[in-house]
């Protein structure tokens, strides 16, 4: 029945993002036009991370339809989502402020942090205190910024939905292997299953973009997952920070020199490192499959290893992240005159 389920996923996710691509072409709907910060050259439609999120809602469903499973959790899934789809659908078909995407973002993460860290105890008088508030505001804080960044770091053809497959798939198998009943490693399945159509579709050349529907969506639904493997012990956050360090190394490294040097850090720009390697190999599939090999060889060894010794958690992610700093240093990332490599 599950395999069932899975190969029904991919299928229904490359025919749904082939239909949307299709119909945003043919009625010029959601066309990302390239400009001086775009890395694509002709025009492009976006939003295809639509297709998405509609697998996934489908897959969902269907799961439900198998398991006895705890519906409250889907149901806050949802709920938390649809502030988050609504703003960046209206985002990618037109250019809204950032404080409304903002704002949105910080309804969905208050959600999850209610949900999660906050619902289970009804009474409240054990959280008036400050290191409560501190707990909850750094909650808030690295949802946000989880949803921004892999906004961030959607700047190349099938970089970001790739990431998206492995951290999906890598974190479902660690999951599985501590608890192999947990429903949570489906969750998790489910969403690189229902990627793989844009992955196909956004592959260098891309024919489509995920836009922020798909980028911001797919950080939401991280961050969700998260709080949620944390509130079931299932997985350490120091695990999920080494799965996703690629993409977290980068685009935090990327700001704070951004930040350092007096940049505009609201507006695009092609300094993150994968932007100055794409440029400087003048491929953007090099870095991609780049990215892949690093994931696969390096940062799963180290996830998994962190995950069998958690007594070390912190230095095994220590050592994960130190070399990813070191070529973020050396290549120039946040820099407005790069290093050539």
């Amino acid at each position: 029945m599950l395999l069932t389920l899975f190969f029904s996923t991919i299928i229904i996710s490359l025919i749904i993002t082939n239909i949307i691509e299709k119909n945003f072409s043919r009625y010029s709907l959601f066309i990302d036009k390239p400009n001086n910060r775009s890395m694509h050259s002709n025009p492009v439609p976006t939003a295809g991370g639509i297709g998405m999120l509609a697998t996934y809602i489908l897959y969902i469903t269907a799961l439900h339809n198998i398991y006895d499973v705890n519906n409250n959790v889907i149901f806050f899934l949802f709920v938390s989502l649809l502030p988050i789809a609504i703003v960046c659908i209206i985002d990618d078909f037109k250019e809204i402020n950032i404080f409304v995407r903002l704002l949105a973002q910080f309804f969905s993460a208050l959600l999850i942090i209610y949900y999660f860290q906050i619902s289970d105890d009804g009474n409240f008088r054990n959280y008036l205190n400050q290191e409560f508030f501190l707990i909850i505001i750094l909650s808030i804080i690295l949802s946000m910024w989880l949803m921004n960044l892999y906004n961030f770091m959607d700047g190349i053809d099938g970089y970001a939905v790739s990431e998206c497959i492995f951290v999906s798939f890598s974190s479902a198998l660690i999951i599985y292997l501590n608890n192999e009943d947990s429903i949570l490693s489906l969750y998790l399945v489910g969403l690189g299953l229902s990627s793989i159509g844009i992955l196909v579709r956004n592959w260098h050349p891309a024919k489509i973009f995920m836009g922020d529907t798909g980028s911001v969506s797919i950080g939401f639904f991280f961050s969700f997952f998260i709080f949620y493997s944390a509130s079931e012990s299932m997985i350490s956050i120091y695990t999920w920070l080494i799965l996703l360090s690629i993409f977290i190394s980068d685009s935090t490294y990327t700001l704070f020199v951004r930040i350092v040097t007096k940049k505009n850090i609201t507006q695009p720009h092609l300094t993150h490192a994968f932007h100055l390697l794409a440029s400087n190999k003048n491929s953007q599939v090099f870095v991609t499959k780049r990215m892949i090999i690093l994931n696969i060889f390096w940062v799963l060894p180290m996830a998994v290893l962190s995950n069998f010794y958690m007594n070390y958690n912190v230095v095994i992610t220590f050592i994960a992240y130190v070399p990813m700093v070191v070529y973020l240093i050396k290549i120039g990332a946040g820099l407005e005159y790069n290093k050539k490599i």
